[in-house]
C-alpha cells in the first residue's frame, strides 16, 4: 500500500476511535443521529436485524447508489469476508468466509446461493446484473441450508427488489464516466386500482473497452452493453390473500475479459512454436492485456418469472407459495491465454439453462413467542453447454504432428438434468429473555449427465482420427463423428466397455440432512448475544471439461461444513453506535476443487476432486457510528485463517504434493473496510455531501498450494499463483436538495489506480492473471418524484 492509502485507511479508523471517545463524554447525542432499525428476511419472515441471531451484512438501496455499486465485484468489495473471482467466461465465483467453489461451468452449483425476493438463481451465471432498483441486499454468512437449501454452505445473498408503492413515485439516475461509461436507470411505481399496484424499473449500462492490447495499441476489449428490466405487480383481492408477480430479464452484448499472460509452463518443450517462445509477458498494469481479435464476445440473455402467493388461513397462520422459472441462453467467446496467438481460446462457449423451482410453506406470525415454519421445495433444472477449443500454437500439437495428426481444435458438450426434493422445518421459542432455535432440512437429489468430446461432422479437424487411429490403434475402425473419449475405468459406463470410446453417461444420487441449533439471549432491549451450531451441504456434480478419458468425468461427492459461531449485536449510546462482532469455526469436509491430473498422452488436464479435510476460523468486527447528524462512519475488520488439513494430489497449477497446511484459495487473512459519509447544509435550500470508501485485502492464493510454483514454470522469481494484497479507495462529493429529491455526485473509484488481480489460471502452456479495473471517475445526476 502507498503512504497515501495507508493514511486514508488510518484516518478512517482514527475517525471511528475519536467518535467513540466523544460518545463516552456526551450524555445525550444530537437529535437525529440515531441508528435506524434495519428489517431483514434472513429467517424468511420480516424481523429487525438486531433480533436475528445470525451474522448478516446489509447494504441499502441508497448505499448501493451512493457508493456506485453496479457489479458483483463492487458488492464483494463492500462486504466483509466476501471475495469475488473473475473467470474467463465471466461466470462470477463467490467465496464467503473461506467457503467457495471455483468452477465456472454453467451447471455448477455454488456454495453461496443467490436469490431475488426469495426466488432462487440456482447457478452463478444467473446472478449477474441483478443489482438495480433494490430496497437492500442481505448477505447471510455461514451455512444456510435449513431455510435456503443444500447449496448454501458458505451463505446466501438475497437481493430485495424495491416494491410497488401506494402512491405515485418515479425516479431516474444517469451517470457518465471514464471509458465513455453510461449507466442509466429509472423506475415508476404506484397504484393501478385499490387492489393492484405495480413498479416498472429498467437499467442500461454502456461503456467502451478498458483493456488495451499489448500487440495492437489501438485495439480495446471489455466493452459493456447491458440492458435490464423488471416489472413487479402486487395484487391483494382480499385482506387475507396476496399475490406478488416479478417478471424480469436482461441482455448482455458486451465482451468477456482477457487475462494477462504472466508465465508459462510448456507441456511439450521440444515442440514449442516460435510464436509462443517469442511472446512477451504482459506489463503489470491495470489495462494491459492481449487477445485473439474477435474471440472475446457475449450475446447472452435471461428471463425470469416468479409468483409469490400468500393466504392467511387465520390471523396467525399464513401459507406461502413461491413459484419461479428461469430461462438463460448463452452465446459467447472467451480468450484463454492472454495472447494474440492461439495456445488456448474458446471461440464458442454456448449454453442453455432452464430451471423451475417451487416452494410451499406454512408459518405463523412473527409476534408469537413460538415462531415456526414448515415447508418443502422442488427444483428441476436442465443445463446444456457446448464449447469449442482452438489451439494451433500449443506445444502438444507439434508432438502429435509427428504422427501425422497436427490437431488444432476440438469440441465437447455436457448435458445435465438435476432434480432436487426437500422438506424443512424451523422453530424459535422465547423463554423469558432467551430464544431457543432449531431447524432442519432433508434433501434428496439426482443429477444425470451426458458428456462427449467430438469432431463436428464434415469439419476438417483430426482430433477424433488421432484417437481412433493412433490411441485406439484402429481397433474401432475409422472415425466418423462419434464421441472419442476412452473408458479407462474398470467397468462399463453407459454401455461403453472398458477400453472403448463413447459418450460418458452416468447419474449421481445423493441425500443429506442439514440442521441448525442455537440460542439467543436478549441481554437488554438493545443487546443480543447469540450462539449457533449448524451443518450444511453442497451437492456433488459432474465437471464440464475437455476429456480424453472417462476418469476425468467422474463426479465429486457432496461436501459439508460443520459450523460453530457466536456473536453479539449491540445498539449503544442512545442508539448512536451499532456494534456487531462474531467469532466462528468451520470444519470443512470433502471440499470440491477444480484441479489437474497428468494424462499419459496430453499432459496436464482438468478434473474435479474432493479435499478430505480443511478448516476455517476467524472473527468479524463491525462498528457503525453517528456522532452528529449527517455523519455516518462504518468500519469493519475481518480475520480469516483458512487452511487445508488433509489433501495429497495435483493442484490447478499442475503441482503434485501433499498440501496439508496450505491456504484455502481466495481467502485473504485480513480485510479492513471503512465507509464515511457526511451530509451537511450549504444553504436553507441546498445540501452538500462528501464520502469515501477504503477497502484493504491482504494477500491470498488462486489455487491450493499457490505458494509453490510449478517446477517447469517460468519465471520462478515471483509467486506465480499468488494474489497480492491491495487497497481500493473510492471518493464522492456533491450537492442535493434538502429532501433528496435531486442529487448531483462527482465520484471516483479506485482513485489511486491500484494494480490488483483476483485470479490466476493455468491454460495448457500459459498462465494468465485477471486484473481488476483501473481508476474510473465520473458524474451522476439523480432525481425522484
Amino acid at each position: 500500500m502507498s503512504l497515501v492509502k495507508h493514511a486514508l485507511l488510518g484516518a478512517s479508523i482514527t475517525t471511528m476511535v475519536i467518535a467513540n471517545q466523544a460518545y463516552a463524554q456526551t450524555a445525550a447525542p444530537p437529535a437525529g443521529a440515531a441508528v435506524a432499525d434495519i428489517v431483514v428476511t434472513a429467517n424468511k419472515r420480516e424481523q429487525r436485524l438486531n433480533d436475528v441471531g445470525i451474522t448478516v451484512a446489509v447494504l441499502s438501496g441508497n448505499a448501493l447508489q451512493r457508493q456506485q455499486i453496479n457489479s458483483l465485484a463492487d458488492l464483494a468489495n463492500a462486504t466483509p469476508s466476501l471475495s469475488f473471482t473473475n473467470s474467463a467466461n465471466g461466470t462470477p465465483v463467490y467465496t464467503l468466509r473461506g467457503v467457495g467453489f471455483y468452477e465456472t461451468s454453467l451447471g455448477a452449483y455454488p456454495t453461496v446461493s443467490t436469490y431475488v425476493d426469495e426466488a432462487p438463481l440456482p447457478f452463478p451465471v444467473l446472478s449477474s446484473h441483478s443489482a438495480y432498483d433494490l430496497e437492500r441486499v442481505e448477505v447471510l454468512k455461514g451455512p444456510q441450508g435449513t431455510l435456503f437449501g443444500q447449496n448454501a454452505t458458505g451463505g446466501a445473498i438475497n437481493y430485495i427488489a424495491a416494491k410497488p408503492t401506494s402512491e405515485l413515485h418515479a425516479g431516474a439516475n444517469v451517470s457518465y464516466g471514464r471509458f465513455n461509461e453510461v449507466v442509466a436507470d429509472a423506475f415508476i411505481s404506484g397504484p393501478i386500482s385499490s387492489t393492484l399496484k405495480a413498479r416498472l424499473a429498467g437499467r442500461v449500462e454502456r461503456a467502451d473497452g478498458w483493456q488495451v492490447s499489448n500487440s495492437r495499441p489501438g485495439d480495446r476489449n471489455g466493452k459493456v452493453r447491458n440492458y435490464m428490466g423488471r416489472l413487479l405487480i402486487d395484487f391483494q383481492p382480499t385482506d387475507r390473500l396476496r399475490f406478488g408477480l416479478n417478471v424480469n430479464g436482461r441482455k448482455d452484448e458486451g465482451e468477456t475479459q482477457a487475462p494477462q499472460y504472466i508465465a508459462y509452463q510448456y507441456q511439450a518443450p521440444a515442440f514449442v512454436t516460435p510464436a509462443l517462445a517469442n511472446s512477451q509477458f504482459s506489463p503489470e498494469k491495470p489495462r494491459a492485456a492481449d487477445w485473439t481479435p474477435g474471440v472475446p464476445r457475449r450475446d447472452n440473455r435471461m428471463g425470469q418469472v416468479s409468483l409469490r402467493s400468500e393466504l392467511d388461513l387465520t390471523d396467525d397462520i399464513t401459507v406461502t407459495s413461491l413459484t419461479s422459472y428461469v430461462d438463460y441462453k448463452q452465446r459467447q467467446g472467451n480468450e484463454g491465454d492472454g495472447l494474440p496467438i492461439r495456445t488456448l481460446d474458446l471461440p464458442r462457449d454456448d449454453g442453455r439453462i432452464k430451471s423451475f423451482n417451487q416452494e410451499l410453506r406454512i408459518s405463523n406470525a412473527s409476534n408469537s413467542s413460538f415462531r415456526w415454519v414448515v415447508g418443502g421445495n422442488y427444483e428441476r433444472s436442465k443445463v446444456f453447454q457446448v464449447q469449442d477449443l482452438t489451439f494451433p500454437d500449443v506445444s502438444v500439437r507439434g508432438l502429435y504432428g509427428t504422427f501425422g495428426y497436427p490437431f488444432s481444435s476440438l469440441s465437447y458438450y455436457n448435458d445435465q438434468k438435476m432434480r432436487n426434493y426437500a422438506g424443512f422445518a424451523n422453530a424459535e421459542y422465547d423463554i423469558g429473555e432467551l430464544t431457543i432455535k432449531l431447524g432442519g432440512r432433508y434433501t434428496k437429489s439426482q443429477t444425470d449427465a451426458n458428456a462427449c468430446n467430438y469432431d463436428p461432422s464434415g469439419d476438417p479437424r483430426n482430433t477424433g482420427p488421432l484417437f481412433f487411429d493412433v490411441l485406439l490403434g484402429g481397433a474401432f475402425g475409422p472415425y466418423n463423428g462419434q464421441c472419442y473419449q476412452i473408458n479407462n475405468l474398470p467397468m462399463a459406463v453407459g454401455g461403453v466397455n472398458p477400453g472403448s470410446p463413447g459418450a460418458y453417461v452416468s447419474s449421481l444420487k445423493q441425500d443429506n440432512f442439514s440442521w441448525r441449533v442455537g440460542v439467543d439471549w436478549k441481554a437488554s432491549p438493545d443487546v443480543l448475544i447469540y450462539a449457533n451450531v449448524a451443518k450444511g451441504y453442497k451437492t456433488g456434480g459432474f465437471p464440464v471439461l475437455s476429456a480424453s478419458l472417462f476418469s476425468q468425468y467422474l463426479p465429486v461427492t457432496q461436501e459439508s461444513v460443520q459450523s460453530y459461531e457466536g456473536g453479539i449485536k449491540a445498539t449503544l449510546l442512545d442508539r448512536t453506535l451499532q456494534l456487531n462482532a462474531s467469532v466462528f469455526y468451520y470444519d470443512y469436509t470433502d471440499k470440491q476443487l477444480r484441479s489437474k491430473f497428468v494424462d499419459p498422452n496430453f499432459g496436464i488436464l482438468d478434473v474435479l476432486q474432493n479435499i478430505p479435510k480443511s478448516e476455517v476460523k476467524g472473527f468479524e468486527l463491525e462498528m457503525s457510528i453517528r456522532p452528529t447528524p449527517g455523519l455516518v462512519v462504518n468500519n469493519t475488520f475481518t480475520y480469516l485463517d483458512a487452511s487445508i488439513k488433509r489433501f495429497s494430489g495435483i493442484n490447478a497449477a499442475g503441482v503434485a504434493a501433499n498440501f496439508a497446511g496450505a491456504s484455502v484459495p481466495y481467502t485473504p487473512k485480513f480485510q479492513i473496510g471503512s465507509n464515511i459519509d457526511y451530509d451537511f447544509p450549504l444553504t436553507s435550500s441546498l445540501n452538500g455531501f462528501i464520502g469515501t470508501s477504503v477497502n484493504f485485502r491482504s494477500n491470498t492464493v488462486a489455487t491450493i498450494g499457490g505458494e509453490i510454483n510449478p517446477p517447469a514454470a517460468a519465471p520462478q522469481s515471483k509467486r506465480i499463483f499468488g494474489v497480492a494484497d491491495y487497497t481500493l479507495v473510492d471518493l464522492r462529493a456533491g450537492i442535493a436538495a434538502p429532501d433528496d429529491r435531486w442529487r448531483v455526485t462527482i465520484w471516483g473509484k479506485n482513485v489511486f489506480n491500484e494494480y490488483y488481480w483476483n485470479n490466476v489460471v493455468a491454460a495448457f502452456d500459459t498462465i494468465g492473471r485477471y486484473a481488476g479495473k483501473p481508476a474510473t471517475y465520473g458524474v451522476s445526476v439523480a432525481f425522484r418524484y
